[in-house]
């Protein structure tokens, strides 16, 4: 209903209505809203003044008057909506909240629509179905939030980082509820945890990463193929841009042996009937969340300068450095088709592209580059994020070769 109102207030500013019109339906739509929930009656007196009888629960009755019919109704107007935000349910506003994130990723550049479904995801798995979510937010305690995290951390065997996820949620909706000012301060400020979180160790059989014996060959293959697929995988290897900042490049991207990372690809999608529909995909003028970190420049290694001359001389002129021989531009998921084709074809096994980007940081990290500096081109904020990507990229005969060095 408040919805409704702020849509015919922006009508007006848009110019779509005149004022009479916007004062008139406005009038409509909150006569409407108070006879749907007032139970009560309103009676006139000879004074033309209105009256009538509202309760709030667990409470007395008490009258509410105003001077004429339509101040009385505006008086209701805001009574019940004040009503309705003190039995804020988790679940209310969590509707609230997920509604301004996905608009906020439909229409701006600083949201990622997988993040928005990533929440919902989370949403459904760990709230879903719990009593929690049907409480009035006001009636929650500290003791019925320990509970429910303590029990999730046990039930979903959660590690600190899917916790942390689902917490996220949580700390929106408080943050929404002392915003609506129906609570006064976020209660999982004093919620704790007692059980153990699960421990995810870090694999170390190379799976996260491009091996020497799988690399080498699999570039000894694309060589060969010499088409804009094959040396976009090669570039891959030598820059470790995000896939959608791969397949934005253009040419005028490249100057004095550097490359600018400035534009990424997304997914454009529409959200119809609860349901996220893909509409393709498009290059932005933006990088991922919009950070200042993700505009950056990479040095161009000589392997990777010799890989774009090749580019160059298959390009003809087009606007985007990685054009398939259909003359579309190549797309993240075309260019996960081609990786996953050529490793195939080279008979290793097949590595996401986010690998490459992995092994792109192991291997800047393995030759004693700075944290700082490969964070820099990896478009990182801060080193934590880095380390995680660095994975060891020597095999295991080589680590033992470098202890019976040093030992």
């Amino acid at each position: 209903m408040q919805d409704r109102i702020i849509l015919l207030q922006e009508a007006y500013e848009c110019g779509i209505l005149d004022e009479a019109e916007v004062a008139k339906k406005i009038k409509m739509t909150k006569e409407k809203y108070v006879k749907e929930h007032h139970q009560y009656s309103i009676s006139t007196r000879k004074d033309g003044r209105c009256i009538t009888t509202v309760r709030k629960e667990n409470e007395n009755r008490q009258q509410i008057a105003a001077p004429s019919y339509k101040e009385l109704i505006n008086k209701l107007y805001d009574y019940y909506n004040d009503c309705k935000k003190a039995n804020y349910t988790v679940n209310d506003l969590y509707e609230i909240w997920v509604k301004i994130r996905r608009e906020k990723a439909m229409t701006t550049n600083s949201l990622d629509i997988k993040t928005v479904k990533r929440d919902e995801e989370h949403w459904q798995k760990y709230f879903i179905g719990k009593k929690l979510i049907t409480l009035p937010i006001r009636k929650l305690t500290v003791r019925m939030l320990n509970n429910f995290l303590n029990d999730s951390i046990t039930t979903f065997s959660l590690s600190r980082k899917e916790f942390s996820n689902m917490k996220t949620i949580l700390n929106a909706i408080f943050q929404i509820a002392m915003d609506e000012e129906v609570l006064v301060s976020n209660p999982l400020l004093n919620a704790r945890t007692t059980v153990k979180f699960h421990a995810v160790k870090k694999r170390r059989d190379g799976s996260k990463i491009f091996l020497e014996k799988e690399q080498d060959p699999l570039e000894e293959y694309l060589y060969q193929q010499r088409t804009v697929e094959a040396y976009s995988i090669l570039l891959h290897f030598q820059i470790g841009t995000r896939i959608g900042e791969l397949v934005a490049l253009e040419a005028e991207d490249i100057s004095d042996e550097e490359i600018y990372i400035h534009k990424t690809e997304i997914a454009d999608k529409e959200y119809i009937n609860g349901k996220y529909v893909n509409k393709g995909y498009k290059v932005v003028e933006y990088v991922k969340h919009d950070i200042e970190a993700g505009y950056r420049t990479i040095l161009l290694t000589e392997k990777a300068i010799t890989i774009l001359e090749e580019v160059k001389n298959l390009s003809d002129g087009n606007q985007y450095l990685f054009t398939q021989s259909n003359g579309k531009r190549m797309t993240s998921c075309s260019y996960s088709y081609w990786l996953r084709k050529y490793c195939k074809e080279a008979g290793i096994p097949f590595k996401s592209s986010h690998n490459i980007r992995r092994t792109f940081a192991s291997r800047l990290y393995s030759i004693g580059m700075s944290l700082e500096e490969i964070s820099m081109y990896m478009g990182h904020e801060d080193t934590d994020t880095t380390k995680k990507y660095i994975y060891n990229y020597n095999e295991k005969s080589k680590n033992r070769a470098l202890m019976n060095k040093a030992l």
